[in-house]
């Protein structure tokens, strides 16, 4: 009976002792250096973002908060890196909805699961989405779009940049969301090259990205919708599909931070505290205006949410639309 009670008092010190050595580690957090990993190449629109979120972390921790590009596999190589690290809060994910959900979702051998592997803190930004056509030969509005659509029953096409990219996903949500639409996709390696082809006259319309402002500018191409829940103040004569009366079609990428599953919650309660302060600043709204994002700074357990409710999206696209990789 001794030694079962002398067991018993040595596990409950431990636990105690492990839970204030947590609590001091977390206060003193952090003591070095922190890593930021991005999943993808740098110069691109995460790349950007992620460096944003690092300047205003390293101001606010007092520590420099280094970013480390690991691209490879859809953003795969450098999500399971950070899956696979310390939970100690020194190494984070700058994750996106295409390296964090769509991968996994689409590809069984991604080696991650969104929520069981990582511990959401903050969504950074929202990116909508825009209905774009060719302005010298394209439809003048949705309605006049699926119209074409119907009429010429499966020789309208779309690019986007390749299976399961954001370009597809949408396209075939708005194929969906007008009884199924018989339109083809094109696909290319890359944004860029998809926009061309839309430009060149190759296909009749696409899901573009902000960052193409340029070409809307030049009137080479011409938005018709765009996704999310309300307008963009740069394009305030372009409604939402909401507003067109198309249901389905508020879907927006998202970038956010995340950290290894099992990381202190007094750690991830700083984090989130800190990435939201940085995101609403006047500094990172300037510097990210030109990338055409919604900037956010959410709590942690509404990202949770808008990654599961993500994870059920693309997974019913992946069953009834033409989504794989």
């Amino acid at each position: 009976m001794k030694a079962r009670q002398s067991i018993f008092g040595s596990t409950v010190i431990a636990l105690t002792l492990g839970l204030f050595a947590i609590a001091a580690s977390a206060q003193t957090y952090p003591t070095r250096s922190v890593t930021l990993v991005v999943p993808f190449p740098p110069g691109g629109s995460t790349d950007v973002q992620a460096r944003l979120v690092a300047k205003g972390l390293q101001e606010k921790l007092g520590k420099p908060v280094v970013v480390e590009n690991k691209p490879g596999a859809a953003g795969s190589i450098g999500t399971r890196f950070v899956a696979a690290s310390d939970p100690d809060g020194y190494t984070l994910l700058f994750a996106s909805i295409s390296s964090l959900v769509t991968e996994p979702v689409l590809n069984e051998k991604a080696g991650f699961d969104p929520l069981k592997d990582f511990a959401p803190i903050s969504i950074v930004t929202d990116m909508p989405f825009l209905l774009v056509v060719n302005c010298a030969s394209g439809a003048k509005s949705v309605s006049e779009l699926i119209a074409r659509a119907r009429a010429t029953a499966g020789t309208l096409n779309y690019s986007s940049w390749g299976y399961g990219s954001a370009g597809n996903l949408l396209a075939e949500m708005f194929k969906l969301a007008n009884g199924n639409l018989k339109i083809l996709q094109v696909p290319y390696k890359g944004e860029a090259p998809a926009v061309m082809a839309l430009i060149s006259g190759e296909v009749e319309m696409m899901f573009v990205t902000p960052v193409n402002m340029p070409h809307i500018e030049s009137k080479r191409i011409c938005p018709l919708a765009v996704t999310g829940p309300k307008r963009l103040d740069v394009l305030p004569n372009v409604p939402t599909f909401q507003e067109l009366g198309i249901k389905n079609m508020e879907f927006q990428i998202w970038f956010g931070v995340v950290a290894p599953a099992g990381t202190p919650a007094p750690v991830l309660d700083k984090l989130q505290r800190d990435v939201a302060a940085t995101v609403s600043t006047p500094e990172f709204a300037k510097a990210t205006a030109a990338l055409g994002v919604v900037n956010v700074g959410s709590s942690a357990a509404t990202f949770s949410k808008r990654i599961r409710s993500d994870q059920e999206l693309i997974a019913n696209l992946a069953k009834n639309g033409n989504i794989r990789e």
